[in-house]
């Protein structure tokens, strides 16, 4: 504060202006970077699902065309024409897109249909990344809330602007691909925004800053509580398979989602038997897009209506019984499942690739059965199938990330350099992975594309590492092939029935041949894996653990010839049916004797959490993690600042008064304090003393009313503490011992308006 020429106080708002920069224009640049910053939190979203799905520099133009645009346009139309314009930039986003990408004009109504139904399945909770049109939608997004953003902001209306950039941020969040930095970033932006047009609007003053800053913290909080999304996917995600920990949580780590993590272990515990005249893997889930460190299935999954579809080439038959022996949530079959019979059906539904899963778990008990039609494998036929892959198989299954680099497309190249067709092709990458990479469950996460890493950098891997690695081979090399997650055979107890534990867990690669269909191919090596299988079967038989056997399995010893699959594998004699392996990675198998037999025991806790978060070792320990602090500053923060705004503190202060007297000083002032106390007390029993009134009045008023009304009168020592009070203020003062009366006096009226005190005492 400062004073004028005649003395007087100079109560102009404090001002950003400093050193001839003009607040106003500060604050209206602060608001516009802000109006950026919002749209680059939900911008940076989209431009994360196209480089998974490709189409970033796309995204890239068209955001900086509608930026440009909002720019030149602001001060030529008005704003309904601007939220037209928008609409027509979706619609404009989308068509780019679609020529970009050489789509035929004559099928744009078709791919429109698709969009439109894939946004409805957004707004119940659907992520991007499980959209089959992901690119398309991504760029049709994104150029309306941009334009209209920044076409708002530019004309100096930074509350409205926000609303199509918060309204894009939050329909992010609800899919749940706007993780907690980009919404934190988002709101603040947002936030901030208005902050800075308010100072603009006052011509740079900040004596509104309290009100922003604890607007800003409620936001900030709102928009990290949400922990349930309205319209959720119905799929329950409890159905993820086994033990926190083990490869079977990591295979089936959520309805539509294939994780990888570290390390991790093996669970010998009975899933289910199958009865069946025919070895198989027993299929559980497909994957066809792959992020760079995990699995996403697309689409959405239908009821259950048998016969579902045939491979092309028609093959032999096999029927096959699941039995579960214990809660399962998935429905293992043999590929590729034509028919389901059973209670089951009911609740069943069948992803766009044809694989079945139970809307709700399996008891142990439940059965089923499935007729699945066998491809035919033989190896002459698969070298000539040739290349004419239909539509709906190259725009599924050839997916790579953006980002894959030159060096894993030229690595790959070199090993598939002798190859003359796609079958030869397959047959190479497995021998190359098989015999170049050894097979370990105790394996550290790499960052990044994690089938480059693993194919140009690590050593050793299991089933998913590897299963991972070859389908990102085979699609650089232009072979449709998908990421399939399973349980091997598992123990053949007798001529026609297996058992299936949790260590049968699996994961492998189909390879799609046209005129034939889906070709199963196992990259994972199989050497010193079925006596480490064995091992830790009898391990668990020996130490007493639970559900490791059923009735039949009891007795039955395991040897090599009663676990492993007939057949060769491809990779090893090409002629052979790549369709019947030598089971190469039961990932029952633990690391191989030589490097320490590591998953015999179950680990105290995972070496790396499959979500990417920090495990708590200790239920007595609370970790805080910096989001957690942050979070708990910015509400303090805000607290502090709602509290000034609302005058919260001095309300608290005369509200805590009325109780307690606090510090004794001066007696005059003492008396003083304890009439104001007094006055406070009548007040919220009866009214409030009125300016022209004395305080002598006042008490004689209060009393005066009380006896007309019946009611409870006015306590006589009040008049003792006015009588203090008027001598402290206006005559000779009062002596201390007079001050402590009349604070006793005000104490006990006090505490006699205290319902539970009054009931202690």
């Amino acid at each position: 504060m400062s004073t004028d020429a005649s003395g007087r106080a100079d109560e102009r708002p404090i001002s950003l202006e400093t050193d001839g920069v003009d607040g106003a224009g500060a604050a209206r640049s602060i608001a516009l970077l802000c109006v950026l910053a919002l749209t680059a939190s939900y911008v940076s979203v989209l431009y994360g699902i196209t480089q998974v799905v490709g189409g970033s520099l796309s995204l890239i133009a068209l955001v900086a065309a509608m930026l440009v645009g909002a720019t030149v346009l602001a001060r030529l139309i008005r704003p309904w024409t601007a939220a037209a314009l928008a609409l027509a930039a979706a619609g404009i986003g989308f068509a780019y897109y679609l020529t970009s990408a050489g789509v035929d004009p004559s099928v744009v109504i078709t791919a429109a249909d698709t969009i439109v139904s894939d946004t409805v399945a957004l707004a119940t909770g659907l992520p991007l990344l499980q959209m089959v049109q992901a690119g398309i939608w991504t760029l049709g997004f994104a150029p309306g809330p941009v334009f209209l953003s920044w076409y708002l902001a530019m004309r100096g209306r930074y509350g409205l602007a926000i609303v199509p950039g918060g309204a894009a941020l939050g329909f992010l969040v609800l899919t749940g691909d706007a993780g907690m930095l980009v919404t934190v970033t988002g709101t603040l932006a947002a936030i901030g925004a208005i902050a800075a047009g308010e100072l603009e609007r006052h011509g740079g003053s900040i004596q509104q800053a309290d009100l922003l800053a604890a607007l800003f913290a409620l936001a900030v909080v709102l928009s990290l509580s949400v922990t349930v999304v309205p319209g959720q996917p119905a799929a329950p995600t409890h159905l993820a398979q086994g033990e926190s920990g083990t490869l079977e949580a990591t295979l089936d780590t959520a309805p539509r989602q294939s994780g990888i993590a570290g390390a991790v272990d093996l669970s010998p515990a009975v899933r289910f038997t199958v009865e069946s005249d025919q070895r198989s893997y027993w299929r559980t889930g497909v994957y066809d897009r792959f992020t760079g460190d995990g699995w996403i299935r697309t689409g959405r999954s239908s009821q259950y209506d048998e016969p579902l579809p045939s491979p092309p080439n028609n093959g032999e038959t096999v029927e096959q019984t699941i039995t579960a022996e214990t809660k399962l949530g998935v429905m293992p079959v043999a590929p590729q499942p034509i028919t389901i019979d059973g209670d089951v059906t009911r609740r069943t539904t069948v992803s766009r690739h044809g694989q079945p899963r139970p809307e709700t778990p399996l008891s142990a008990g439940e059965r089923y059965t499935v007729v699945s039609s066998v491809v035919d494998p033989d190896p002459a036929a698969l070298r000539t199938a040739g290349t004419d892959y239909p539509d709906s198989v190259t725009d599924r299954y050839l997916q790579l990330p953006e980002s894959t680099s030159s060096e894993f497309r030229a690595q790959t190249a070199e090993i598939t350099a002798d190859a003359e067709n796609p079958y030869e092709t397959a047959v190479a990458i497995e021998r190359h992975l098989e015999s170049s990479k050894d097979y370990s469950l105790s394996v550290t996460k790499p960052d990044g594309n994690v089938a480059e890493a693993f194919t140009t950098e690590m050593e050793a891997g299991y089933c998913v590492y590897f299963a991972t690695a070859m389908t990102q081979m085979l699609r650089a090399e232009g072979v449709p092939a998908r990421y399939v997650t399973g349980y091997t055979s598992g123990q053949q107890i007798d001529d026609e029935t297996y058992v299936v534990r949790g260590l049968d867990a699996h994961a492998w690669v189909e390879v799609y041949f046209p005129d034939h269909g889906w070709v199963r191919f196992d990259p994972t090596p199989g050497d010193s894996r079925e006596d480490v299988h064995t091992d830790r079967l009898e391990q668990a038989r020996d130490a007493g653990s639970e559900n490791v056997d059923t009735a039949e399995s009891d007795d039955v010893p395991v040897s090599d010839e009663a676990s492993a699959p007939t057949g060769n594998e491809p990779g090893e004699q090409p002629e052979s049916d790549p369709n019947e392996t030598t089971d190469p990675d039961d990932p029952n198998e633990s690391t191989p004797a030589t490097q320490g037999n590591e998953t015999n025991e179950t680990p105290s806790t995972p070496a790396t959490d499959t979500n990417g978060g920090d495990s708590i070792t200790d239920g007595s320990l609370v970790t805080i993690t910096r989001d957690t602090a942050a979070l708990g500053l910015v509400a303090l923060i805000g607290l502090a600042a709602g509290a000034r705004r609302t005058d919260a503190a001095a309300r608290l202060r005369r509200k805590l008064g009325i109780y307690w007297h606090g510090p004794r000083r001066d007696p005059d002032r003492d008396a003083e304090r304890a009439f104001a106390r007094l006055e406070h007390l009548l007040a919220r029993q009866y009214r409030p003393r009125r300016r022209s009134e004395s305080a002598r009045a006042y008490l004689h008023a209060l009393s005066t009313a009380a006896d007309a009304a019946d009611a409870t009168p006015i306590d006589a020592r009040g008049e003792r503490v006015v009588d203090y009070y008027e001598r402290a203020t206006y005559g000779t003062g009062v002596s201390r011992t007079e001050a402590d009366e009349a604070i006793a006096i005000v104490d006990e009226l006090a505490r006699d308006r205290l319902p539970v005190v009054g009931r202690l005492r």
